[in-house]
């Protein structure tokens, strides 16, 4: 399996991780002084800063090199493309949405948890098909000098914030959340 690969099945386990976490977490927007609204906004915070700046991009040069062998149906070439476009702009609106939310001025509560779920449920769906039609088309068309270019194209030592070992202070009450969620004892 190619390196990228492993890696961004390596995120993909670390962002499901997550996507629980938005399950259970919206019904604490009920009340707009819910104590553990935070840890909401640090998960959409992470989502936005991290996923849509290294892990989308990634699997997009992934997709032009399929499209440039001609390997992989135009159509899912851009559902994909289209499916981390419309994830970094509902990302950004959902930190405005409980933004909003917390203020009352904007939206109520239940609009801002209707609206995390329906992107939990994209980003459900986005990891899906690649696992099932990506990943599996770049390993079987892909060659080692198409690797070597995905991999050039993709900066160095640019650290998860959440998920390495030297987690951001930002990050710390989530990943200890992830942790409780996981249910392991851990610190992830």
């Amino acid at each position: 399996m190619p390196r990228v690969i492993d890696r961004l099945l390596s995120e993909h386990v670390n962002l499901e991780r997550l996507v629980r976490l938005l399950d259970r977490q919206p019904s604490l927007l009920v009340s707009p002084d819910a104590p553990n609204i935070g840890l909401l906004v640090d998960t959409l915070l992470y989502l936005t800063e991290f996923p849509d700046v290294t892990h989308h991009p990634l699997e997009d040069r992934i997709v032009e090199r399929l499209r440039a062998r001609d390997a992989l149906p135009a159509g899912l070439a851009d559902e994909i493309e289209a499916q981390h476009v419309m994830l970094a702009r509902q990302g950004l609106a959902l930190l405005c949405d409980l933004e909003g939310a917390v203020r009352q001025d904007t939206m109520s509560p239940e609009g801002a948890e209707a609206n995390i779920r329906l992107y939990a449920e994209r980003l459900r769906h986005n990891m899906a098909v690649e696992e099932l039609a990506l990943f599996p088309a770049a390993v079987r068309k892909l060659d080692d000098e198409d690797w070597r270019l995905i991999e050039h194209m993709t900066p160095e030592g640019v650290p998860d914030p959440l998920f390495d070992a030297l987690v951001q202070t930002r990050f710390a009450e989530l990943r200890r959340a992830i942790a409780v969620e996981a249910d392991c004892g851990c610190d992830t």
